[in-house]
């Protein structure tokens, strides 16, 4: 055998073992949910950072905003290494377990406390479970420092104690202010659970030891995934049926007040909410991806078998005009929604019956009260009689993202009756004025708001919202013509939508890559990151009434998986 052939043979032998070795190290994706408990009210999944991260860079908003916010490219700080610690396990701790980790979040209930001096607050029992893929003796130290981190910069001082519970071993940072605010953090072998409630974390570690039934064995979450692409997804989350009850029964008092101002009225709305929402909801999901250069969130609420069938006859929608409402709002109007039905009463009615049914004759009459009240900020203090006089398309606006009074348009299908409607809304006296060559008439009562017919539209808001429209309207500055706009309604489905919304990106774009950008802003160039922002195509949601529920699809710069980042995530 000559000497060139014995060094090809050693060559591939050499590559061949370095192969096999690779393949034995790199870790095999597991099914998170096998890891946390079957009675979980939250699930959500990320399967791989660098994935995430990956998704973000290559997104068109990143591509624009991050060079004047000086920010790099490679917001990691992994960049191939790590690939090198995903496939070798060789690297500092960190490096691996967050190139490897698999995480899943949830919320396990909820407790509520009365502090002095405060209202009432509800905070969620949650854990986040990581499988590592690595071996205990690395990752506990690491998690250990990042928990007494976290508790750190939460509650300042702390408390530390180790603690065996239910034969896990855990490790508690308390506040040394309050005990009842902690972190607690447990490592089994190659998982690792932190956590704001010793029974979340403990929970979550029994399932592992196989001494409590897990999410695994839930078939509606198999169905739920591949119905919003979960498979594949940069995240998934997925809420079971029940959920939706247990929540609201916890955080029912919170907003029941906003309703009615009657304790009785508060008290009875807070029993019934919850057991509505367990006779009509069923389990939720959700999947994020990045298509064509943006974040799309796919979200699916299923309903009880036959609501949506008889919701349908009644929820028709209706295709958008080819010159609607979005020309009589500014071209930074911030949100608008609209609704689009071809029958807005028999949606109404149709949409009331169909809740109503789920609850007794008793707590019917609550429903509508609920429901009514979701339309009085706008001015609407009779929805029958108004929208029985609405045509198909009902827009609502806020002008502003710091302000939270909007405008209504409507598209009028008996102009008489409304035009009664809106006299009795504003009360006598109020006068008329001209703004953008529109007639403009306006409440003496400040709150009465005003109002204007322009065209075949009826727009309503406060005197200086509507004012403002009118005369955008007048220069032709309007929404429908603003580059960000029409942008985002090139990314939309297409077909008609109950509901449609769009929604400047500027503000939570500008906050998600603040959040990479480094200290001192060396690199940073204001101005361009102004242009880009205002640039920025307006992020898009639709909503349709699918044969077994709700289905939305939203398009934005970064979606819910940015703004999870933006608010949850460490800082750098």
């Amino acid at each position: 055998m000559s000497r060139k052939l014995k060094v090809v043979i050693l060559v591939l032998l050499a590559a061949l073992t370095a192969l096999v070795l690779l393949s034995w190290n790199r870790p095999q994706r597991v099914d998170m949910t096998a890891y946390v408990p079957a009675d979980s009210l939250v699930y959500v999944e990320v399967n791989s950072l660098p994935d995430v991260l990956e998704g973000v860079t290559s997104s068109d908003a990143w591509k624009r905003l991050a060079p004047a916010a000086g920010v790099k490219s490679d917001v990691s700080g992994f960049g191939r290494l790590s690939k090198v610690a995903y496939w070798t396990g060789a690297g500092s701790a960190e490096t691996v377990v967050l190139a490897r980790a698999q995480l899943a979040f949830v919320v396990l209930g909820f407790q509520a406390s009365e502090e002095p001096g405060s209202s009432l607050k509800i905070t969620p029992r949650a854990a986040l479970v990581a499988e590592t893929h690595t071996g205990e003796s690395r990752v506990r130290p690491l998690v250990e420092r990042w928990a007494g981190d976290l508790a750190s910069r939460m509650f300042g001082a702390t408390r530390v104690e180790r603690k065996d519970l239910g034969g896990a071993a855990v490790t508690v940072w308390a506040s040394q202010e309050n005990p009842r605010r902690k972190v607690v953090a447990g490592v089994a072998d190659t998982l690792a659970v932190v956590g704001n409630d010793e029974t979340a974390v403990v929970a979550c570690l029994a399932v592992r030891r196989g001494e409590r039934q897990s999410l695994a064995g839930d078939a509606r979450l198999r169905e739920s995934r591949a119905r919003v692409g979960g498979s594949d997804a940069l995240a998934f989350g997925y809420a079971p049926a029940g959920s939706a009850a247990k929540v609201l029964e916890s955080t029912a008092p919170l907003y029941v007040e906003q309703i009615s101002e009657d304790p009785k009225t508060q008290s009875i709305l807070a029993s019934v909410v919850p057991r509505l929402a367990d006779r009509l909801l069923r389990s939720a999901a959700w999947g994020a991806r990045v298509r064509d250069g943006a974040f799309e969130d796919r979200y699916l609420l299923e309903l009880p078998e036959g609501v949506s069938a008889r919701l349908g006859a009644s929820l028709t929608a209706a295709p958008e005009a080819a010159e609607g409402a979005y020309s009589l709002l500014p071209a930074d109007a911030y949100q608008v929604s609209r609704y689009g039905y071809a029958d807005p009463a028999a949606a109404w009615a149709g949409f009331r019956a169909a809740v109503s049914s789920q609850v007794d004759t008793l707590h019917a009459p609550l429903v509508s009260l609920a429901l009514e009240s979701l339309l009085k900020p706008y001015g609407i203090e009779e929805p029958r009689e108004f929208l029985a006089a609405s045509g198909g398309e009902i827009v609502t606006a806020r002008l502003d993202g710091e302000s939270e009074s909007k405008v209504l348009i409507v598209r009028a299908r008996d102009a008489e009756a409304l035009r009664a409607q809106v006299r009795a809304r504003l009360g006598e006296g109020a006068r008329a004025e001209t703004a953008g060559g529109q007639e403009m008439l306006v409440s003496r009562d400040a709150e009465g708001g005003a109002a204007s017919f322009v065209g075949e539209y009826l727009l309503m808001g406060g005197g200086e919202d509507v004012r403002r429209c009118l005369e955008a309207r007048a220069r032709g500055e309007t929404l429908d013509k603003a580059r960000p706009y029409t942008s985002a309604r090139a990314r939309a489905d297409g077909t008609p939508a109950q509901v449609s919304t769009v929604t400047s990106d500027a503000e939570y774009a500008a906050d998600f890559v603040n959040y990479f950008a480094p200290r001192g802003g060396e690199r940073r160039d204001e101005e361009a990151l102004r242009r880009e922002l205002a640039a920025l195509p307006y992020s898009v949601a639709e909503t349709r009434l699918g044969e077994t529920g709700f289905e939305k699809r939203t398009v934005s710069a970064f979606g819910l998986l940015g703004e999870i980042i933006t608010r949850y995530g460490p800082r750098r």
